[in-house]
C-alpha cells in the first residue's frame, strides 16, 4: 500500500482539472481538495486495501479511489453548510452557492470517473450503481440527522447505517467488486461495525468539544445525549428543557461544569465507551473469519488505528 495516498491525490486532482472548466470553480475546488487531503483518505485507502485483498491487480483502482474520495468530499461539503457546525472550513468560507456547485460537481464526477475507468463495463456499471444506491441512502440519513428528532438507540443506529457506516461500507465493497464482480455482505458486515465505532467515537468527542461543534448546545441527538436525555434525575429536568427548546443557550451557558459532572454521574461517558468498544471487537472479530491472507487481514485492521 506504499504510495497509495500520493495515486489517490494525482487523480483527484486530474478529474477536477479535466472538469472544472471555469477557473474560479476550479481554484476554489482546488482549495477544497487541499483540505481533504491534509486527512489520511480512509474511504479510498480502504478501496484499494479491499481491491488487492481480494485480487485485483493494476492502477486503474486509484482512478475508482480518488472517486470515492470525491463523493466523501462532496457529502462532507453538503453536510457542514447544512448543519452549519464547521465554519472553519474552506468551503463554509465560501459563498454557499459557489459551495454547492464545487460539492454537486464533485458528486457528479465521482460517478464519471468510476464508469469510464478501464475496468469491466459490467463492473465499472455496478460500482456507480453501489454508490448512487449508498448516496441516497446518506440523503435520507442526513434528513433524519437534519430534522433532529431521533428518540432511541435503534433509530440512531439506522441513521449512522445508512449514513457514516453505509459510506464506509460502500468504500470497501466498491473494491471487492471491482476485484472480483461480487459485493460481499461479510465486508459490508465488519465495515458498518468499524463506521458505527468511528461515529460513536466522534459523539463522544463532539459533547466534550466545548470550544466548537458541542453536541450539547447544538441539541443534537446522538447515542451519548439520548442516554444523558434517558438518565437525568428530576433535579435535572432542565437538560430535557434544553433540548426540547424550553431553555435557550444563554439560560444554560454557565452550566458547564455541572453538565460535566452529571455526564459523569449519569455514566453517559462509560455506557457510551462501551457501545463503542463493543462494535470496534464486533469489527475485529468479523475481520478474523474473514478467508484471507493474514496480511490482508492485518492492513484492515490496521485502518482502524
Amino acid at each position: 500500500m506504499d504510495g497509495c495516498a500520493e495515486m489517490i491525490e494525482q487523480e483527484m486532482r486530474a478529474g477536477l482539472r479535466a472538469f472544472f472548466k471555469v477557473p474560479y470553480l476550479l481554484e476554489q475546488g482546488m482549495n477544497c481538495l487541499e483540505e481533504k487531503l491534509r486527512e489520511t483518505l480512509l474511504f479510498g485507502r480502504m478501496t484499494v486495501l479491499h481491491y488487492r485483498g481480494f485480487g485485483g491487480t493494476g492502477k486503474d483502482i486509484y482512478r475508482a479511489a480518488a472517486a470515492v474520495e470525491l463523493m466523501i468530499l462532496s457529502l462532507d461539503i453538503i453536510d457542514d453548510l447544512q448543519d452549519k457546525d464547521n465554519q472553519n472550513s474552506v468551503w463554509c468560507r465560501l459563498s454557499p452557492e459557489i459551495a454547492l456547485n464545487i460539492a454537486l460537481g464533485m458528486l457528479t464526477l465521482s460517478q464519471h470517473m468510476l464508469v469510464s475507468g478501464n475496468f469491466p463495463l459490467e463492473r465499472a456499471n455496478a460500482a456507480a450503481g453501489l454508490m448512487s444506491e449508498q448516496v441516497l441512502a446518506a440523503i435520507n440519513g442526513q434528513t433524519v440527522d437534519l430534522l433532529n428528532d431521533i428518540e432511541s438507540e435503534e433509530a440512531y443506529l439506522e441513521m449512522v447505517r445508512q449514513k457514516s457506516a453505509g459510506l464506509l461500507a460502500a468504500a470497501c465493497l466498491i473494491g471487492t467488486l471491482l476485484a472480483g464482480g461480487e459485493v460481499l455482505e461479510e465486508v459490508r458486515a465488519y465495515a458498518e461495525e468499524l463506521g458505527i465505532a468511528a461515529q460513536m467515537k466522534n459523539d463522544i468527542r463532539d459533547l466534550l468539544n466545548w470550544d466548537n461543534k458541542n453536541d450539547f448546545w447544538n441539541r443534537k441527538k446522538t447515542l451519548p445525549t439520548l442516554h444523558l436525555l434517558q438518565s437525568i434525575t428530576g433535579e435535572q429536568r432542565w437538560i430535557a428543557d434544553y433540548f426540547e427548546g424550553r431553555l435557550q443557550l444563554a439560560d444554560v451557558a454557565h452550566c458547564r461544569e455541572e453538565i460535566e459532572r452529571i455526564l459523569e454521574q449519569s455514566g453517559t461517558l462509560l455506557y457510551s465507551s462501551v457501545r463503542m468498544r463493543t462494535h470496534y471487537y464486533n469489527y475485529l472479530d468479523l475481520v478474523g473469519r474473514l478467508g484471507l491472507a493474514s496480511e490482508w487481514k492485518e492492513q484492515i485492521l490496521a485502518m482502524a488505528d
